[in-house]
């Protein structure tokens, strides 16, 4: 509870701010709330992601790679075994545990690992009392992943290219490239369980974009055709190229289940239309990331003059600074007074940013629990 509370205490007093290598735009990092509210969720159990997918027994392991579209000359020469691996499900699943585990596991809240939550989960199981178990070990909240589609394809193909190449020889001739072609896809569902009340907070299905790899397994390199082999170790076996795949859902489970970082970037506004020669060194102290000199400078400067530019960037600064009321006011000067529609939509944006971190904050301190669904009987815990 104490590293709690001197984690609120950090977020309320600042803001983290990073300077690109371009001075006119800065990017402030702050915290949002998880899209599932999770408030009152102090501890999570993660379980290992189980695979409800064919691939457990992988019914074509060991199989020859199918091949389309290739010569008769040269299929001697591409007689390759499926680069599905035969423990791909286990792989697999092993890594798409340890990435949701990593993913919520932000430092906001208590996440136990996979193998301790696997373990009370299958104790609660055989005594017959579940959720007693999960309480008494002050479990909160139980999520459940499981991998429901894996799809995967593969096949070899030739190509001839569209441009001469020259052998040994000097003779002209297309060269033909011989590809392996690995088509692939996957979905995670995911059940976030509220143990004491027995409701089921949040569901949800994830899936990957489509990918396709494609490795040159071979070419010819001269003009009778003759056969060149590429190295066996440029081919990836399918669970690699899905254990990077899954790389695709941290940042998925992250937002959805976990308050968490996010960076906005802002365009200071340049000094032109017209260009005022005294703000070049509140420019300059941009460039030094010299925050406090910039912001006086520019708020000097709006208040001599009402130029917008030094205005805008003050509204900024302030906002960056934390004085928030000052960069709201003179944010909505700038519109009401000059009709700056830029100034609106900056007011806008960073009223959004406190909210958001307000909300975010208030799941992270909040001790009701926000559950809601349907139940099962007794003993049990529904979606687990």
């Amino acid at each position: 509870m104490k590293r709690i509370k001197s984690t609120l205490l950090i977020l309320v007093i600042a803001i983290a701010l990073v300077l690109t290598s371009c001075s006119t735009t800065i990017a402030i990092k702050r915290l949002v709330p998880a899209k599932v509210d999770v408030s009152g969720y102090k501890t999570i159990g993660v379980r290992s992601t189980i695979d409800e997918t064919r691939w457990v027994h992988p019914v074509f392991w060991g199989s020859y790679v199918p091949i389309t579209g290739v010569s008769d000359l040269y299929l001697r020469y591409l007689a390759f075994s499926s680069y599905l691996d035969f423990n791909a499900s286990s792989r697999i699943t092993d890594a798409a545990t340890n990435t949701i585990y990593k993913a919520i596991n932000t430092g906001y809240f208590n996440v136990l690992d996979p193998q301790y939550t696997d373990s009370l989960v299958t104790v609660g199981q055989r005594n017959g009392n579940l959720q007693q178990t999960l309480m008494d070990n002050k479990v909160d909240a139980v999520l459940t992943t499981k991998i429901t589609n894996l799809y995967y394809d593969e096949y070899i193909s030739q190509e001839r290219e569209s441009y001469y190449s020259t052998d040994k020889g000097g003779i002209k001739y297309y060269r033909i490239n011989f590809y392996l072609y690995q088509k692939y896809q996957m979905s995670i569902s995911y059940t976030l369980s509220d143990v004491e009340n027995n409701k089921i907070i949040a569901t949800g299905t994830f899936t990957t974009d489509a990918m396709v790899k494609k490795t040159r397994l071979g070419y010819t390199i001269d003009s009778y055709g003759t056969f060149q082999r590429e190295s066996y170790f440029n081919i990836t076996p399918a669970s690699r190229l899905f254990e990077d795949l899954i790389q695709q859902f941290a940042d998925k489970f992250r937002t959805e289940l976990s308050p968490h970082y996010e960076t906005h970037y802002f365009d200071f506004m340049p000094n032109k239309n017209p260009k005022v020669d005294r703000l070049e060194p509140a420019y300059d102290a941009l460039e030094d990331e010299n925050w406090a000199t910039a912001l006086r400078l520019f708020a000097d400067e709006y208040k001599k003059s009402g130029n917008i530019a030094a205005g805008y960037n003050a509204a900024i600064l302030y906002f960056t600074q934390g004085q928030y009321e000052q960069s709201y006011a003179l944010a909505q000067e700038l519109y009401n007074k000059y009709g700056n529609v830029d100034a609106l939509d900056l007011y806008n944006v960073l009223k959004n940013i406190e909210a958001q971190e307000n909300a975010a904050n208030a799941q992270i301190s909040s001790t009701e629990k926000s559950g809601a669904s349907t139940t099962t009987g007794s003993g049990g815990v529904v979606g687990i």
